[in-house]
């Protein structure tokens, strides 16, 4: 008869051979893994990448595109292997799938010698985008004139919408089908509630992942609203967005300025038009910057065991 002996394992020995075991089915290989050695203080967000190259965005705390990063503040690995950054480029045409944009429109009657010009300035800001990016447009109006619009507490007084789209001839026929079109009153605050609205409406509905970005441009105060601006002051302190406000002409009480820096966002003053042309193309390379890194990884060959 034979007698079979059985070796006692340790237990803690046997639960790391089932932990390998687990881990080398649920790793994925050929991963590529991409980090920032500048520190924590950042944020990385990769917006696409392949076996060769990938397109990051870095910004800071605020929101704001960190500039001159170079080959040297990246770590690329990819099953334990570290890639050799072959170059780092600066870039603000790369894809855009992470941004939706919605942008606040006075065309108010004190507007009427500016407004053009600024839709005029839009048209270019959408066409230096680089595809991917979904926006929407808001303007007053004082008929129910667009397929989406809100009513106010007044009287002929709506808030229209282009609805979110990604493409750009729809906003630019949006918001030039305002350039002679007038409102008495500027109903900025239930403007900007609408745009809200519609962004939280979108992300429940399933596209939540995007930065949510809100550019206001007007040139004075609310008269038009039936809220005021605490009322936003609440609603963007529970809102994944960022509000850039711009004043043309004016700047009367700095009540935008801190509903853009309660959401960590920016207030500028522009002095006249080419001011707010300036403005504009500033704020576009900032929400737009990114890096556009190219690597390669050492070669392995069949002696290696991969």
């Amino acid at each position: 008869m034979k007698i079979h002996l059985f070796r006692k394992i340790p237990v803690a020995f046997s639960l790391c051979i089932l932990l390998r075991a687990s881990l080398s089915f649920t790793q994925p290989k050929n991963q590529t893994h991409i980090s920032l050695l500048t520190g924590s203080k950042y944020e990385l967000k990769i917006n696409s990448s392949n076996t060769d190259s990938a397109n990051v965005r870095v910004t800071n705390h605020k929101g704001h595109a960190i500039k001159k990063l170079t080959s040297d503040d990246f770590l690329i690995i990819r099953d334990g292997d570290t890639a050799t950054i072959n170059s780092c480029i600066e870039t603000t045409t790369a894809l855009t799938h992470d941004l939706a944009i919605t942008f606040i429109l006075d065309n108010s009657a004190s507007m009427f010698h500016s407004y053009d010009s600024l839709t005029k300035y839009l048209d270019k800001f959408i066409d230096s985008l680089g595809d991917g990016f979904i926006a929407d447009a808001i303007a007053f109006d004082n008929i129910e004139r667009t397929r989406s619009f809100d009513g106010t507490e007044r009287e002929s007084l709506f808030i229209a919408s282009s609805e979110f789209t990604q493409r750009r001839n729809e906003l630019k026929s949006f918001w030039h089908s305002y350039d002679t079109i007038r409102t008495d009153l500027t109903p900025l605050y239930s403007a900007i509630i609408s745009g809200l609205s519609r962004i939280r409406d979108r992300r429940k509905s399933g596209d939540s992942l995007r930065s949510e970005i809100v550019i206001v441009v007007t040139d004075g105060e609310d008269n038009g609203s039936s809220i005021g601006i605490e009322k936003l002051y609440d609603l963007v302190s529970v809102m994944p967005v960022t509000i850039y406000t711009v004043n043309f002409r004016s700047d009367m009480d700095g009540r935008l300025f801190w509903l853009a820096k309660k959401t960590r966002g920016d207030h500028y003053v522009a002095e006249d038009l080419p001011d707010l042309q300036k403005m504009l193309e500033n704020l576009l390379k900032d929400i737009s910057s990114s890096y556009k890194l190219y690597y390669t990884f050492p070669l392995r060959g069949p002696s290696s065991g991969r």
